[in-house]
Order: structure tokens, then sequence, then C-alpha cells
């Protein structure tokens, strides 16, 4: 965004041109005299005053000159004539001088601006025929602030109360700078005014903020912005936290056996202030021999041995306080390698003693099946529907035995014909060639009284046949 003074400039600029315009459309005599409203100056530094002139075709510049006015009237502080030359009073002759003095420019450059300078300034021009025209500017004084940063009145201490971290103070500036801290961290800032001489104000912007180890080294940042100054200024801060050590071991691994050697632990420590002071200590024992302790290092000159076991202790201190850290160290009969393989072997017996085990059941089981006895003539019986069940064995049967037939002559009787049957099947099969063959002769089994049936039915080999069915 462009500053006010400069906005003015470009309006005044553009009413120039206007009437350039005008006075070349219709040659008019005209002039005119063109500054900025306001004009910033730095303390110190040089300021310029711009005075640009625009004189018509018809007249001519005879004089220009700026004039500073005073509480006891206006006084002439720079002349130029294009006949005549530069004329500038001694109290400004080392400092005030034409940047480039021309008929259409009295621009003046002023150095080392102090308070004194603050005021109007007229830049006039005078013309032939046309006369006098003159136009004013006001010359304010800026101040650019001295900005500087420094630490709180107290340390910080972590896990201490909300403190001041710094302050970030703008010095003398005029008009007021503002100040404000950028930070990631939740605090807060407080902001104070002070007065000071030449209408200068000193800004002082203090930042709150709770202390903890996590953000050492993190970094503030003071961010001052004023007219004076070319672009925010910045100043970094980087945040000191003082804590106690915060202590690390390292060189015990956890596989230490009986004989091993070239052994040490050492104990680390992360602490502000830096620590001073180490110690190593055993707590369920006297330190065994053949232990050095140098610095911060535990250090065993020796093979490990079974006793070397036990608890030790490391001790560091800084300025802020004591802390200490405790290792427990188991020395092993063995190396965790050799503890591995064994392991290792131990399961490889098992599994072929598993694997053994596994195949004697199964053939256990095999040669169990082969000898078991083939199933019962009722389990090979297909399990029919109710309507196609074939009846039930001979053996489940009552025999049919005729009326007024005693058992006794049963008996005899089958015993009889047994043999005539085995007899007769046996000619009737294998006829003697006398005799006419099979075919001419009925087959005996068709021949069969009921005391036969009764005969057939008590055989020991009796085989059931549903000829409509046909299940055996």
């Amino acid at each position: 965004m462009l500053p006010s003074s400069y906005r003015s400039y470009l309006g005044q600029q553009s009413k120039v041109a206007l009437l350039h315009l005008l006075c070349s459309i219709t040659g008019v005599w005209c002039s005119q005299v063109v500054v900025p409203q306001r004009v910033s100056a730095v303390l110190g530094k040089n300021v310029t005053l711009e005075c640009r002139v625009e004189v018509g075709a018809n007249l001519t510049l005879t004089q220009s000159s700026w004039e500073r006015r005073l509480p006891t009237g206006s006084v002439t502080v720079a002349v130029y004539n294009p006949r005549f030359g530069i004329s500038i009073p001694p109290e400004f002759g080392h400092r005030l001088y034409f940047r480039s003095p021309s008929s259409d420019d009295a621009t003046i450059i002023l150095e080392n601006v102090g308070f004194a300078d603050v005021g109007i300034y007229t830049c006039k021009v005078a013309t032939f025929p046309l006369g006098n025209n003159q136009a004013s500017t006001t010359v304010s004084v800026l101040v650019e602030p001295k900005v500087y940063v420094s630490a709180g009145s107290t340390a910080l201490i972590d896990g201490g109360n909300e403190t001041v971290v710094a302050i970030c103070i703008a010095e003398r500036a005029r008009p007021p700078a503002e100040v404000s801290w950028e930070s990631n961290l939740f605090g807060q800032s407080e902001v104070q005014l002070f007065d000071e001489v030449n209408g200068t104000t000193s800004t002082q912007v203090r930042y709150l903020w709770q202390p903890t180890r996590h953000v050492q080294g993190h970094t503030l940042t003071c961010v001052v912005r004023h007219p004076a100054l070319q672009g925010d200024f910045r100043i970094p801060y980087q945040l000191n936290v003082q804590f106690a050590p915060d202590i690390s071991v390292v060189g015990y691994d956890g596989d230490w056996y009986v004989g091993r050697e070239n052994v040490q632990m050492t104990c680390k420590a992360n602490a502000n202030p830096p620590a001073h002071h180490f110690r190593w200590i055993r707590l369920d024992s006297e330190m065994p021999k053949g232990v050095e302790i140098m610095n911060s290092t535990l250090l065993f000159l020796r093979p490990l041995q079974r006793n070397d076991s036990g608890v030790y202790r490391c001790e560091v201190a800084n300025d802020i306080n004591l802390r200490s850290r405790d290792v427990r160290i188991l020395i092993q009969d063995q190396s965790q390698a050799e503890r591995s393989n064994s392991i290792a072997v131990a399961g490889a017996v098992i599994g072929a003693v598993l694997a053994l085990f596994l195949i004697a059941v199964f053939i256990i089981v095999i040669l169990t099946a082969r000898k078991a006895p083939p199933p019962a003539f009722t389990d090979k019986v297909i399990d029919l529907p109710p309507t196609h069940k074939p009846p039930p064995p001979y053996t489940e049967r009552a025999p049919a035995v005729p009326l007024g037939v005693h058992a006794s002559q049963v008996a005899w009787l089958c015993q009889t014909r047994r043999a005539e049957r085995r007899y007769e099947l046996t000619d009737w099969q294998h006829p003697p060639k006398s005799r006419p063959g099979p075919s001419g002769t009925q087959d005996p089994t068709q021949q069969l009284s009921r005391l036969e049936w009764v005969c057939h039915q008590s055989g020991t080999d009796r085989v059931y046949i549903n000829h409509r069915e046909h299940y055996v």
C-alpha cells in the first residue's frame, strides 16, 4: 500500500497533467506548482521536497524559490534564477541544495534532518507576464526506533512458574512503534509504553511463559513495524531453559555371560548447564575387584564372573540438581547364541521323537484293522424301505414241521435223505454212458416232500433267495 504523502503527490501530478492539457488546448496563459501535501523525514537522514513546475507556452519562468514558515514569519531557504543562478542562506548552505534546477523542476534536498526542520515549506514560482504561483507542503520528522531484545530478570528453570522469558524494546520512536512476538509456544505478551523526549515513545513487550525442557533451544522472534523502517524489523531470540540431568546408560546389551571380555557401561547425561559430576556405585554389594571407574564409564578389566551380577547406579549432577539411573546386570552361564543353539537341538530331538510316535500309532492302527473279523451276514443286508425289506434269515424263523410228525422221526429222516440226495445228485450230474442223459431225467431237487422240505430247512448252509427282488 502506498504512503499517504505519495498518494497525495500522485493526485497533484494528475491535476498538473489535466491543467497542462487545458492550457495547451485553449492557449490560455497559465502555470501550476505541484508539491506533495505531506513529507515524512527520518531523523538524521535526508529528505527530498518535490516541486514540479508546469509553465504555459506563452509564459517565461523568471525565478523559483523555497520558503519556510516560522512563528515570526516566512524566511527564504533557496532561490533559483535562470539568469543569475542559485542562492542559499548560510544557515542552510551546508545541507540544502537543488536536485536539478530547471524551468520545470524546483526540487530541493535537505540533509541530516533534525527536529528543528519540522514545519511548513512553500515552493514559489514567478513567471512573466503572469506573476507568482505557489504550493505548500508539511514536513514531519520520524524517529526510527532502536530495537533490541534482552532476557528476563530470572533464569528459566524446567517446571518453574510462569516468568518473563524475554523483553523486546523499540526505544524512542516517533510515532510509537508496533512491537509483537512471534512464537508457537502458549505464552502471552504484555505491552508497555513510555514517553520520552522530543515527542518520542519507547515500546516494551514482555513475553511470559512457563518454562519446560522440551523447548530448549527453540527460537522466539521479535517483530517491529514503523514508518521509518523499510519493512518489518525482526530479531530472533533463542530460549535457554535450564534443567537437571536426563541420564541414559549404554553398553549393557543383556548378553553378558561368564568369561566375556572387554565390556563396559557408560553413563550419558543431557543437562543444561552441562553435568560436572559423575559417580558409579553398586547397591547390593561392594564394587567387585577388577572394575575401574573412569569419568562416566565403568570398565571391567577382566573376564566377567558370576558374582558380577547385581544392581549398579550412575549418579550425575549439575548446577540444577542430582539425578541417578539404576541398571540391573545378570551374568549368564552361556551367551544368547549358545542358548539358542541348545534350544534348537532340544526342539529337533523332541520333534523326531514325536514323529516316531505318530508313525508307530499309524502302523498299529493299520495292523489292527487287518485282523478284525469280517462283518456278519446281517451287516451286509441293505436297509431298504419297509415295503422292500427281505424277510429275516432262517435262523430267526421257526421251521415248518407238519402236524403229527415227531421230532425224532424228522431227524432220522433228514439224516437218511441227505445221504440219498448226495448220491442222486452225483448220479444225475455224471450219468453213465449207457444211460440216457440228464435231458430225459427230472431234477431231483424238485422232488421234495413235506418232510424233505423240513430237512432242507434244518441244514447248516442255508441261503435265502427272493426270486422277485434278487437279494442275497
